[in-house]
C-alpha cells in the first residue's frame, strides 16, 4: 500500500479529501528526487518508491508543502511502515503554496486594542509573526515593516496588544525565507477623522467607537514622506463618555501643510495622512 500524508508530530495524517488515497502495489521503499508534474507525484521519483514490475503510480495532492509524505506498508495490519519525506529540504515546499494551505482565523478586536490570529495548517508550523503597515488597501500593495512588534504565540494562536486595529495594519508571518501578510478580515475601523480648513486654521473632525487620545501634528509632503513636526495636539474620548465628534484646530504656518492623525495610547498605530484641497481663506 502506497499513500501520501502530511507528517504531524507523532503520526503521519491522511491527505484531506478528495486527496486521500491508498493505491495497492508492490513497493521497496528508496530514496529517490522531486515531483516532475505538479499536483500529483509520480511513482517512482528517481525513485521515491521503487515500483516492482515497472508500475508507476499517480498520486494527487492539493498543496506541495514540507511535511508531505510518502508512506508505504504492506496491506496486512499492524504491518510496518516506511516512510520518506522528501521535500522538507525542497525550495519550491517553502513558496506560495505553504501559505496557501494555512487557513488564517482573524480574532482581532478594536474594542481590546490588540491583534489576534489563530492558524490552521497541514504542516506543524510555527512562524514569525510581526506587524507591517500598507499605503493602501491592496493585497498587491507593499507592507512596510514595524520595529519591535513580534507577536506571541502560543499553539498557532498569534496576538500583539496595545495595537490601534485597522484593515492596513497587518501582520506579516515568516518562516525560513518565506513570507506572507495577512491583515485583519474586518473592513471597518474604530475610529475616522475628516478635515477642513477654517481661515488660517485646520479643524480635525474626529469620531470614534472607543475610548481613545489622538495627536495630530501637521507636516511638508515630500513624494511619498510626510514627517509630523512639533507641536503635536492631543485630543481624547475618556473611558465612559458617550460615542460622539471630537473637535481639534491646528494652526496653519505654512500654506499647503498637511496633517497626521494618529492614536496616541496604543503601541502600535498607523498613522492617518490628510492634505486638504482648496484655498486657504483668510
Amino acid at each position: 500500500m502506497v499513500r501520501l500524508c502530511h507528517q504531524l508530530a507523532l503520526e503521519c495524517e491522511e491527505l484531506p479529501r478528495p486527496f486521500h488515497r491508498q493505491v495497492m502495489a508492490p513497493v521497496v521503499p528508496s530514496l529517490g528526487c522531486p515531483p516532475r508534474s505538479p499536483r500529483q507525484l509520480t511513482l517512482p521519483l528517481c525513485p521515491q518508491v521503487l515500483v516492482l514490475g515497472g508500475r508507476h503510480i499517480s498520486l494527487p495532492y492539493e498543496f506541495l508543502v514540507p511535511c508531505l509524505c510518502i508512506e508505504a506498508s504492506y496491506p496486512h495490519h499492524d504491518s510496518p511502515r516506511s516512510k520518506h519525506c522528501p521535500f522538507r529540504d525542497q525550495p519550491d515546499a517553502y513558496g506560495p503554496e505553504l501559505w496557501s494551505s494555512v487557513r488564517f482565523h482573524d480574532y482581532s478586536a478594536s474594542s481590546k486594542d490588540q491583534m489576534a490570529m489563530v492558524l490552521s495548517a497541514s504542516c506543524p508550523l510555527h512562524p514569525r509573526a510581526t506587524l507591517c503597515w500598507r499605503e493602501v488597501a491592496a493585497e498587491t500593495a507593499p507592507c512596510h515593516d514595524v520595529p519591535n512588534s513580534t507577536a506571541s504565540e502560543e499553539e498557532q494562536a498569534y496576538t500583539l496588544d496595545k495595537v490601534d486595529v485597522h484593515p492596513q495594519l497587518c501582520f506579516r508571518f515568516s518562516y525560513g525565507n518565506s513570507s506572507h501578510v495577512e491583515c485583519p478580515h474586518r473592513p471597518e475601523t474604530a475610529w475616522n477623522v475628516s478635515v477642513s480648513v477654517r481661515g488660517l486654521q485646520l479643524q480635525l473632525h474626529l469620531t470614534s467607537s472607543v475610548p481613545a487620545a489622538f495627536s495630530a501634528a501637521l507636516c511638508q509632503r515630500h513624494g511619498r514622506q510626510c514627517e509630523p513636526e512639533a507641536p503635536f495636539y492631543t485630543v481624547t474620548r475618556p473611558e465612559g463618555s458617550a460615542p460622539g465628534e471630537l473637535a481639534l484646530l491646528l494652526p496653519v504656518h505654512v500654506l499647503g501643510s498637511c496633517v497626521l492623525v494618529w492614536r496616541s495610547d496604543v503601541h502600535f498605530a498607523r498613522k492617518q495622512l490628510l492634505c486638504p484641497d482648496g484655498e486657504w481663506g483668510v
